[in-house]
């Protein structure tokens, strides 16, 4: 059964513009990184997520990490798994839904039309068991893989050579001599 508040999930609900089982993941997990790791006000909590559904919103929201201060990475690997770290101690975690929790609703699920009445009973019939389940039941714990990433630097803005657009210095690529932004690297090597 979830500990978050009535008003953090209406807030949550509210900043991501709907409630779904998408959500709901994202509400667990964030959970999850409130009750083991801690919040961040700053940098001191990383959170690193491997897709960029739904769930990422209630992450963001409720953790406090943000693409903004550095300390929420995106890894565009298609799985529902997140990783949290605490700067202070090392703390960290990597959590993945647990597949087995709703199964048999994702099965019955892809025979139903989104927005027929049972589609919209089977989501929130995923919505009721992820909420109502023990957090211990929603993901699978371990350590993380990878290192805790460095703190967010910052870096020189200087002009792509072709269009003149202020690019972060670590984002130029080198293209026949000139420092170029990703899209008009792209664009000359399309053209050769």
């Amino acid at each position: 059964m979830t500990k978050l508040t009535p008003e953090q999930i209406q807030a949550a609900v509210s900043f991501h513009g709907h409630h779904c089982p998408g959500l709901t993941i994202g509400l667990r997990a964030a959970e999850y990184c409130l009750k083991e790791i801690g919040s961040a006000k700053d940098e001191e909590i990383v959170a690193v997520v491997e897709n960029d559904m739904c769930a990422v919103d209630a992450v963001q929201f409720l953790t406090g990490c943000t693409f903004g201060k550095g300390n929420f990475i995106f890894r565009d690997y298609g799985k529902a798994a997140f990783t949290f770290f605490r700067r202070s101690d090392g703390k960290c975690a990597r959590i993945i839904l647990d597949p087995d929790l709703c199964a048999d609703l994702r099965t019955r699920m892809e025979g139903a039309a989104r927005d027929s009445e049972e589609g919209k009973k089977l989501r929130q019939e995923m919505i009721d068991r992820l909420m109502d389940a023990e957090l211990e039941d929603v993901f699978l714990v371990s350590i993380p893989n990878e290192p805790m990433p460095q703190c967010a630097r910052l870096h020189k803005t200087i002009p792509c050579a072709q269009c003149g657009e202020g690019t972060m210095e670590t984002r130029l690529e080198e293209v026949n001599g000139l420092r170029l932004c990703r899209v008009c690297a792209s664009k000359a090597a399309a053209q050769k």
